[in-house]
């Protein structure tokens, strides 16, 4: 049993270190990175996006939400009748906080993607575009990376990397089109929808 504790946090520590180490590097090199987490950014940003512009904003997010939604259905679906394990409910962590404590699952799942989004669509997409040139590369790289993190979570198996690769892609492309603020609420809501099934 310990053994197992302490594999699921070497997992855990490694996979931050790697990314840190990456994104550090990356931020280092472009600090403007770093202007994107600040509230200051986001109001200007608010400021300047009239009527027509948040609605395209939440048509496009909430777009992304739904389609995201059907294609995790879709190939949890598949996988599940193809016998794949996905995760392991008795280890994954957030399995026994639903029940438990709802409300700090809901924080959790609505802080986390603001990071994520940042990280792997914003750092990670604007750095592939900047050296390849490629929007699509730099979403593909970015999806695969997301779901590959993912294998850091305790009670997690590698058929998460297909699991979660049409939601990634979707929110690649969300990024491109909404912003990372498009993509942060894309996945916010995705997250919140989940949290509520598996509550009721």
């Amino acid at each position: 049993m310990i053994f197992l504790l302490l594999l699921d946090l070497f997992r855990v520590l490694v996979a931050g270190i790697v990314l840190g180490l990456i994104v550090g590097k990356l931020v280092m090199q472009r600090p403007y990175q770093i202007e994107r987490l600040r509230p200051r950014h986001w109001r200007k940003v608010v400021r300047k996006m009239g009527r027509r512009q948040w609605v395209r904003f939440f048509v496009i997010a909430l777009s992304v939400t739904a389609a995201s939604l059907i294609a995790s259905l879709v190939v949890g679906t598949v996988l599940q009748q193809a016998e794949v394990q996905v995760v392991s409910p008795e280890e994954y962590p957030f399995t026994s906080l639903e029940q438990s404590q709802p409300l700090l699952v809901l924080a959790a799942v609505n802080i986390l993607p603001i990071f994520e989004e940042w990280v792997f669509r914003g750092v990670i997409i604007d750095e592939v575009v900047r050296r390849r040139k490629s929007k699509l590369l730099a979403v593909a790289i970015s999806a695969l990376l997301f779901a590959a993190f993912h294998l850091s979570n305790p009670g997690t198996y590698p058929a998460i990397i297909v699991s979660m690769l049409p939601a990634s892609l979707l929110l690649g492309a969300c990024y491109l089109y909404a912003g990372l603020g498009g993509a942060i609420l894309a996945h916010n809501a995705y997250n919140t929808f989940l949290v509520f099934i598996s509550l009721v």
